[in-house]
């Protein structure tokens, strides 16, 4: 299933704008580092802020559409309930209703950490073959 917007169901989340600090695409979990630019959220089952990556439609991007470090990234600062179209890491293997952690590369994984999860599967989601290494599948999460 493609889709080619970040945020599937749900208005509760906040949009935002920053410079990001390396290539981000839409539908990454990120987070700010200490120059006070986006990155790709960096500790895995690490405590997280609900913030995805978002498709610059308003300039004609899609959600394939990769920023470079220096870009200006919107995004969305979610609220429980939002259902984004996020990544889900290769080797991972989810069910619908499973609670989802960052991979410490700005996808998703289950969940195996102390921090609080951040997402569930809204779906059932296999990536564990047919994914190049480092890469990714789309899938429904839904904020928690």
């Amino acid at each position: 299933m493609a889709n080619n917007t970040i945020i599937l169901r749900g208005d509760a989340y906040t949009s935002r704008e920053d410079r990001c600090n390396e290539a981000i695409t839409p539908g990454h979990l990120i987070e700010f580092n200490a120059n006070d630019r986006v990155q790709k959220h960096s500790t895995s089952n690490g405590k997280a802020a609900a913030m995805f990556a978002l498709e610059a439609s308003y300039v004609g991007g899609g959600s394939t559409t990769a920023y470079i470090s220096g870009d200006r990234v919107p995004y969305a600062d979610c609220s429980p309930g939002t259902i984004v179209w996020a990544h889900l890491a290769s080797g991972q293997n989810v069910a619908r209703g499973d609670y989802l952690s960052s991979n410490g590369a700005g996808a998703l994984a289950a969940y195996g950490g102390s921090a609080p999860p951040i997402c569930q599967a809204d779906e059932d989601a296999n990536a564990s073959a047919g994914i190049a290494a480092g890469g990714t599948l789309r899938f429904r999460a839904r904020v928690v």
